[in-house]
């Protein structure tokens, strides 16, 4: 009987090891170790289109500390506008020519980092059509808080407020988005969510224009994806977006990130595996003891 229990406790070990080993781990990535490319989510092999809404993607690490590749898709844009925070006046907003392999962009200056936000533009006689994103230079700089204040194109959705430094959106968390009409906000409108994983949702601005949106649980468990790399660097991309007839034209904005697993979600899993063990192996004794006063009624 000591030997069963000995073994049970052993595999709850070594069940419950690998959990909290996968958990630090994850904690320590989000202190500075470099994320998944937003072109590509770790462990993953190149996703299919996964939507028909106008993408900004960064090819290369987040947290890059001087430039990268933002590729355009479902735009025919053939430049990017990229706005800083800081920096030299002509520096803070800069045009650049979209090639064959999309945009190479810079931060405003060498050494200065944090958000930049990214903008692609397609305008016809009664169109107009926008992609943004905002891109991480891994180098200290100011706040995004007031670029992102700043209207830069009729209909917008901005982050209210973006993820800190090291951060990232997380399944099952919460977020508000800001849609903005000729830089006012714009109460009772639609914005709709898509994921590469296919999820799908909408939400309608409040009266200050905020449009909240709860991630959706919907990565795949490690073993299907064959990610053997850490829980915390598994992202997935995301787009938001929303339609507005004003002036005459149709107004299409879009803005899109990427998100990241929930980090105690498999966590949770282990241990309750574990417990139920535990649970297992407790009730061990009492089920033998019942067992011979059970025959002996049987036989009275």
């Amino acid at each position: 009987m000591k030997t069963l229990i000995l073994v049970l406790a052993l595999a709850t070990i070594g069940l419950a090891a690998p959990v909290l080993a996968q958990h630090d781990h994850g904690a320590a990535s989000m202190t500075g170790v470099a994320s998944a490319p937003l072109g590509r989510p770790a462990g993953r092999p190149p996703a299919r289109d996964w939507t028909k809404l106008p993408l900004l993607l960064g090819k290369g690490e987040r947290g890059e500390r001087a430039h990268a590749m933002i590729a355009v898709r479902g735009l025919t844009a053939s430049s990017v506008t990229v706005h800083a925070a800081e920096g030299p006046a002509e520096r803070r907003k800069v045009d650049y020519p979209v090639g064959a392999e999309g945009a190479r962009i810079e931060s405003v200056a060498p050494q200065v980092g944090n958000y930049h936000w990214v903008v692609a533009r397609v305008e016809s006689a009664d169109t107009v059509r926008v992609a943004s994103t905002a891109w991480y230079f891994g180098n200290p700089g100011d706040s995004p808080k007031d670029l992102l204040a700043e209207p830069k194109h009729e209909l917008e959705i901005v982050p209210a407020p973006l993820p800190r430094e090291h951060r990232s959106y997380r399944e099952a968390e919460k977020w508000r988005f800001l849609v903005r009409l000729d830089g006012k906000p714009l109460a009772a409108q639609a914005v709709n969510m898509e994921t590469e994983f296919g999820s799908r949702s909408t939400a309608v601005t409040d009266a200050a224009g905020h449009a909240t949106f709860v991630f959706p649980r919907d990565f795949k468990p490690v073993a299907q994806e064959g990610d053997e790399g850490s829980e915390a660097r598994r992202r997935a991309r995301f787009v938001l977006a929303t339609e507005k007839e004003a002036g005459g034209k149709h107004y299409l904005t879009a803005f899109n990130h990427s998100y990241s697993q929930d980090p105690e979600r498999n966590r949770s899993l282990g241990w309750g595996a574990a417990f139920g063990i535990l649970g297992m192996v407790a009730a061990t004794p009492l089920l033998r003891r019942r067992q011979p006063n059970e025959g002996a009624s049987g036989h009275a």
